[in-house]
């Protein structure tokens, strides 16, 4: 049953996504457990996880180094080139390029965990690009779009300790 459960989450995502879209101030009542319960899913997963899974991963850093690369080079460009290609307005392709150079979060562990995928690898991904993300994201706006941004680098990292 947890399987069949399993493999139909993209539905379910869709579902509860759709459900939240059109029923905002019903769902707006949760937003205090957010945290919590992210914090929650990623204590679980963790729990699924072995030492040797990190040490493998720690040993051969490569696919994290093509990871970040992907990340803050690739990622960002392409959101530009696309937001160009798509003559979209400039508060839109700074968006854009936000998205394209944000880390990946708990849903790309949830996700990974349900495919069967390397949870270590991925989550140390999430661990070292949300670390990066910090310094690189607003480097990034600034270089490939012009613009600067303020991040409030000790608060983002007290909130990413607290997670």
């Amino acid at each position: 049953m947890l399987d069949l459960f399993n493999k139909l989450f993209p539905l379910w995502a869709i579902l509860l996504s759709l459900c939240a879209f059109f029923l905002q101030d019903f769902f707006a009542q949760f937003e205090s457990g957010i945290v919590p319960l992210l914090s929650c899913v990623m204590f679980i997963m963790g729990l699924t996880l072995k030492r040797e899974d990190f040490k493998r991963v720690l040993q051969s850093p490569r696919p994290i180094a093509i990871g970040v690369v992907l990340q803050f080079i690739i990622m960002p460009l392409g959101a530009l080139i696309l937001s160009n290609l798509l003559q979209l307005s400039s508060q839109l392709t700074i968006g854009m390029v936000l998205v394209g150079s944000c880390a990946g979060g708990t849903a790309s562990n949830v996700i990974c965990y349900l495919a069967k995928a390397d949870v270590a690898l991925s989550i140390s991904m999430t661990l070292c690009s949300t670390l990066l993300g910090v310094i690189v994201t607003p480097l990034l706006t600034s270089l490939l779009i012009d613009t600067s941004i303020t991040v409030d680098s000790w608060s983002m990292l007290l909130s990413i300790v607290q997670m």
